[in-house]
Protein backbone atom coordinates (compact mmCIF):
# COMPACT_ATOMS: atom_id res chain seq x y z
CA UNK A 1 0.00 0.00 0.00
CA UNK A 2 2.81 2.35 0.95
CA UNK A 3 4.64 1.80 -2.36
CA UNK A 4 1.47 2.40 -4.38
CA UNK A 5 0.82 5.69 -2.60
CA UNK A 6 4.39 6.88 -3.16
CA UNK A 7 4.13 5.81 -6.77
CA UNK A 8 0.96 7.84 -7.17
CA UNK A 9 2.29 11.06 -5.66
CA UNK A 10 5.57 10.78 -7.59
CA UNK A 11 3.75 10.18 -10.84
CA UNK A 12 2.02 12.46 -13.32
CA UNK A 13 0.81 15.02 -12.52
CA UNK A 14 3.56 15.47 -9.96
CA UNK A 15 1.52 17.95 -7.90
CA UNK A 16 2.68 17.03 -4.42
CA UNK A 17 6.23 16.62 -5.68
CA UNK A 18 6.15 20.27 -6.78
CA UNK A 19 5.31 21.56 -3.32
CA UNK A 20 6.91 19.03 -0.93
CA UNK A 21 10.55 18.02 -0.77
CA UNK A 22 9.89 14.97 1.44
CA UNK A 23 7.26 12.80 -0.22
CA UNK A 24 7.84 9.99 2.29
CA UNK A 25 6.70 11.96 5.34
CA UNK A 26 3.55 10.59 7.04
CA UNK A 27 1.61 13.81 6.47
CA UNK A 28 2.32 13.94 2.73
CA UNK A 29 1.54 10.25 2.33
CA UNK A 30 -1.80 10.81 4.10
CA UNK A 31 -2.59 13.65 1.70
CA UNK A 32 -1.60 11.43 -1.24
CA UNK A 33 -3.93 8.68 -0.05
CA UNK A 34 -6.87 11.03 0.47
CA UNK A 35 -6.40 13.05 -2.71
CA UNK A 36 -4.95 10.44 -5.06
CA UNK A 37 -7.79 10.35 -7.59
CA UNK A 38 -8.48 14.07 -7.15
CA UNK A 39 -4.89 14.93 -8.13
CA UNK A 40 -5.16 12.71 -11.19
CA UNK A 41 -8.02 14.91 -12.35
CA UNK A 42 -6.11 18.10 -11.53
CA UNK A 43 -4.64 18.21 -15.04
CA UNK A 44 -8.06 19.37 -16.24
CA UNK A 45 -7.35 22.83 -14.84
CA UNK A 46 -3.57 22.80 -15.49
CA UNK A 47 -2.60 22.84 -11.82
CA UNK A 48 0.93 21.46 -12.43
CA UNK A 49 1.57 24.28 -14.89
CA UNK A 50 0.26 26.92 -12.49
CA UNK A 51 2.56 25.59 -9.78
CA UNK A 52 5.55 26.70 -11.84
CA UNK A 53 4.69 30.22 -10.65
CA UNK A 54 6.46 30.75 -7.30
CA UNK A 55 3.78 32.96 -5.73
CA UNK A 56 1.03 30.59 -6.82
CA UNK A 57 2.98 27.56 -5.56
CA UNK A 58 3.59 29.05 -2.12
CA UNK A 59 -0.09 29.90 -1.68
CA UNK A 60 -1.17 26.42 -2.76
CA UNK A 61 1.37 24.77 -0.46
CA UNK A 62 0.03 26.82 2.45
CA UNK A 63 -3.52 25.62 1.77
CA UNK A 64 -2.52 21.98 1.34
CA UNK A 65 -0.52 22.18 4.57
CA UNK A 66 -3.62 23.52 6.36
CA UNK A 67 -5.60 20.60 4.97
CA UNK A 68 -2.83 18.19 5.98
CA UNK A 69 -3.06 19.37 9.61
CA UNK A 70 -6.82 18.82 9.66
CA UNK A 71 -6.39 15.42 8.03
CA UNK A 72 -3.91 14.39 10.73
CA UNK A 73 -6.60 15.04 13.36
CA UNK A 74 -8.76 12.32 11.79
CA UNK A 75 -7.96 8.81 13.11
CA UNK A 76 -6.20 6.83 10.39
CA UNK A 77 -8.92 4.17 10.32
CA UNK A 78 -11.53 6.91 9.71
CA UNK A 79 -9.82 8.45 6.68
CA UNK A 80 -11.14 7.82 3.19
CA UNK A 81 -10.32 8.87 -0.33
CA UNK A 82 -12.02 12.09 -1.40
CA UNK A 83 -14.48 11.75 -4.27
CA UNK A 84 -13.25 13.82 -7.25
CA UNK A 85 -16.70 15.38 -7.70
CA UNK A 86 -16.11 17.41 -4.54
CA UNK A 87 -12.32 17.24 -4.18
CA UNK A 88 -11.32 18.44 -7.64
CA UNK A 89 -13.22 21.76 -7.54
CA UNK A 90 -12.00 22.40 -3.98
CA UNK A 91 -8.37 21.84 -4.99
CA UNK A 92 -8.85 24.17 -7.95
CA UNK A 93 -10.24 26.93 -5.73
CA UNK A 94 -7.61 26.43 -3.03
CA UNK A 95 -4.98 27.05 -5.66
CA UNK A 96 -5.98 30.72 -5.91
CA UNK A 97 -7.78 31.44 -2.61
CA UNK A 98 -5.76 33.90 -0.53
CA UNK A 99 -8.33 34.92 2.09
CA UNK A 100 -7.88 32.98 5.33
CA UNK A 101 -11.58 32.75 6.28
CA UNK A 102 -12.64 31.43 2.89
CA UNK A 103 -9.70 29.04 2.68
CA UNK A 104 -10.57 27.64 6.11
CA UNK A 105 -14.09 26.78 4.91
CA UNK A 106 -12.65 25.00 1.87
CA UNK A 107 -10.01 23.01 3.78
CA UNK A 108 -12.52 22.02 6.47
CA UNK A 109 -14.97 20.83 3.82
CA UNK A 110 -12.15 18.87 2.16
CA UNK A 111 -11.15 17.34 5.51
CA UNK A 112 -14.75 16.30 6.20
CA UNK A 113 -14.90 14.75 2.73
CA UNK A 114 -11.85 12.71 3.86
CA UNK A 115 -13.58 11.45 7.02
CA UNK A 116 -15.77 8.33 6.94
CA UNK A 117 -17.91 9.73 9.75
CA UNK A 118 -18.40 13.14 8.06
CA UNK A 119 -18.31 12.43 4.33
CA UNK A 120 -22.12 12.40 4.22
CA UNK A 121 -22.11 16.12 5.10
CA UNK A 122 -19.83 17.09 2.19
CA UNK A 123 -22.41 18.02 -0.46
CA UNK A 124 -20.90 19.00 -3.85
CA UNK A 125 -23.04 22.17 -3.92
CA UNK A 126 -21.15 23.52 -0.91
CA UNK A 127 -18.04 24.22 -3.00
CA UNK A 128 -19.82 26.80 -5.17
CA UNK A 129 -21.61 28.19 -2.12
CA UNK A 130 -18.33 28.95 -0.34
CA UNK A 131 -17.08 30.73 -3.44
CA UNK A 132 -20.12 33.02 -3.28
CA UNK A 133 -19.26 34.16 0.27
CA UNK A 134 -17.30 37.23 1.28
CA UNK A 135 -14.83 37.09 4.20
CA UNK A 136 -17.43 38.82 6.40
CA UNK A 137 -20.00 36.19 5.46
CA UNK A 138 -17.53 33.41 6.27
CA UNK A 139 -17.17 34.90 9.76
CA UNK A 140 -20.95 35.03 10.17
CA UNK A 141 -21.21 31.37 9.09
CA UNK A 142 -18.83 30.45 11.92
CA UNK A 143 -20.93 32.54 14.32
CA UNK A 144 -24.03 30.57 13.30
CA UNK A 145 -22.55 27.24 14.38
CA UNK A 146 -24.86 25.69 16.96
CA UNK A 147 -27.60 28.28 16.43
CA UNK A 148 -31.09 27.70 15.03
CA UNK A 149 -32.05 31.26 14.05
CA UNK A 150 -31.13 34.94 13.86
CA UNK A 151 -33.71 37.16 15.51
CA UNK A 152 -34.30 40.65 14.16
CA UNK A 153 -36.44 43.76 14.71
CA UNK A 154 -37.83 46.45 12.41
CA UNK A 155 -38.46 49.98 13.69
CA UNK A 156 -41.47 51.47 11.84
CA UNK A 157 -42.64 55.05 11.94
CA UNK A 158 -46.42 55.60 11.77
CA UNK A 159 -47.68 58.41 9.56
CA UNK A 160 -51.22 59.47 8.72
CA UNK A 161 -51.10 57.50 5.49
CA UNK A 162 -49.22 54.41 6.66
CA UNK A 163 -45.87 53.20 7.96
CA UNK A 164 -42.27 53.91 7.04
CA UNK A 165 -39.39 51.52 7.79
CA UNK A 166 -36.89 53.47 9.89
CA UNK A 167 -34.52 50.61 10.76
CA UNK A 168 -34.82 47.32 8.89
CA UNK A 169 -33.94 43.79 10.10
CA UNK A 170 -31.75 44.85 13.02
CA UNK A 171 -29.75 41.97 14.53
CA UNK A 172 -26.98 41.50 17.09
CA UNK A 173 -24.53 40.16 14.51
CA UNK A 174 -22.38 43.30 14.48
CA UNK A 175 -22.06 43.08 18.28
CA UNK A 176 -20.86 39.46 18.11
CA UNK A 177 -18.84 39.20 14.91
CA UNK A 178 -15.93 41.39 13.83
CA UNK A 179 -16.87 42.55 10.34
CA UNK A 180 -15.02 44.65 7.78
CA UNK A 181 -18.27 46.12 6.49
CA UNK A 182 -21.00 45.91 9.16
CA UNK A 183 -23.18 48.22 7.06
CA UNK A 184 -23.61 45.27 4.65
CA UNK A 185 -25.18 42.87 7.15
CA UNK A 186 -28.61 42.90 5.52
CA UNK A 187 -27.02 42.19 2.14
CA UNK A 188 -25.11 39.29 3.67
CA UNK A 189 -28.29 37.86 5.17
CA UNK A 190 -30.08 38.25 1.83
CA UNK A 191 -27.24 36.28 0.21
CA UNK A 192 -27.67 33.52 2.80
CA UNK A 193 -31.37 33.39 1.94
CA UNK A 194 -30.57 33.13 -1.79
CA UNK A 195 -28.13 30.27 -1.06
CA UNK A 196 -30.73 28.38 0.96
CA UNK A 197 -28.87 28.75 4.26
CA UNK A 198 -31.53 30.97 5.87
CA UNK A 199 -35.28 31.43 5.49
CA UNK A 200 -36.91 34.73 6.46
CA UNK A 201 -39.80 33.95 8.81
CA UNK A 202 -41.30 37.45 8.43
CA UNK A 203 -44.62 37.73 10.25
CA UNK A 204 -43.73 35.28 12.99
CA UNK A 205 -41.62 35.79 16.10
CA UNK A 206 -39.99 33.96 18.99
CA UNK A 207 -41.84 33.91 22.31
CA UNK A 208 -38.63 34.53 24.26
CA UNK A 209 -38.18 38.32 24.31
CA UNK A 210 -34.54 38.30 25.50
CA UNK A 211 -32.85 38.95 22.14
CA UNK A 212 -35.54 41.36 20.98
CA UNK A 213 -35.10 43.42 24.15
CA UNK A 214 -31.33 43.52 23.59
CA UNK A 215 -31.86 44.74 20.03
CA UNK A 216 -34.17 47.48 21.32
CA UNK A 217 -31.51 48.65 23.78
CA UNK A 218 -28.57 48.45 21.40
CA UNK A 219 -30.31 50.44 18.66
CA UNK A 220 -32.01 52.92 21.01
CA UNK A 221 -35.65 52.18 20.30
CA UNK A 222 -37.00 54.14 23.29
CA UNK A 223 -34.69 57.08 22.60
CA UNK A 224 -35.88 57.16 19.00
CA UNK A 225 -39.47 57.33 20.18
CA UNK A 226 -38.69 60.21 22.54
CA UNK A 227 -37.02 62.15 19.74
CA UNK A 228 -39.53 61.61 16.96
CA UNK A 229 -42.94 61.01 18.58
CA UNK A 230 -45.23 62.90 18.16
CA UNK A 231 -43.30 65.66 16.32
CA UNK A 232 -42.38 63.58 13.26
CA UNK A 233 -44.36 60.35 13.65
CA UNK A 234 -47.61 59.51 15.38
CA UNK A 235 -45.89 56.49 16.84
CA UNK A 236 -42.89 54.20 16.30
CA UNK A 237 -43.62 50.49 16.51
CA UNK A 238 -41.45 47.44 16.85
CA UNK A 239 -41.89 44.47 14.51
CA UNK A 240 -40.21 41.24 15.67
CA UNK A 241 -39.26 38.24 13.57
CA UNK A 242 -36.31 35.98 12.73
CA UNK A 243 -34.32 34.15 10.09
CA UNK A 244 -34.47 30.40 10.54
CA UNK A 245 -31.43 28.33 9.64
CA UNK A 246 -32.64 25.71 7.16
CA UNK A 247 -31.77 22.01 7.37
CA UNK A 248 -29.59 22.54 4.29
CA UNK A 249 -27.95 25.49 6.02
CA UNK A 250 -27.23 23.42 9.14
CA UNK A 251 -25.63 20.74 6.96
CA UNK A 252 -23.52 23.39 5.21
CA UNK A 253 -22.35 24.86 8.52
CA UNK A 254 -21.56 21.40 9.90
CA UNK A 255 -19.56 20.46 6.80
CA UNK A 256 -17.57 23.69 6.58
CA UNK A 257 -16.94 24.58 10.22
CA UNK A 258 -14.45 22.49 12.15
Amino acid sequence: MEDSVLGLIKGTPNVLGQIYSDLASPGVKAVGQALGTVLEFSTSFLLPVKLLNEKFRLNFKKRITEYEKKLEEIPEDKRCEVHPQIGTPIIERLSYTTNEEIADLFTTLLANASNIDMVNTAHPAFVAMIEKLSPDEARIIKYLEGKVDIQYCDFRGQKENGYIDLRYHLTLIAQNVKLDFPQNINAYLANFVSLGILFDMAGTFRVDETIYNKIKRVYGFEELKRQLVPTVYKDITLEKSYYQITDFGKLFIRACIK
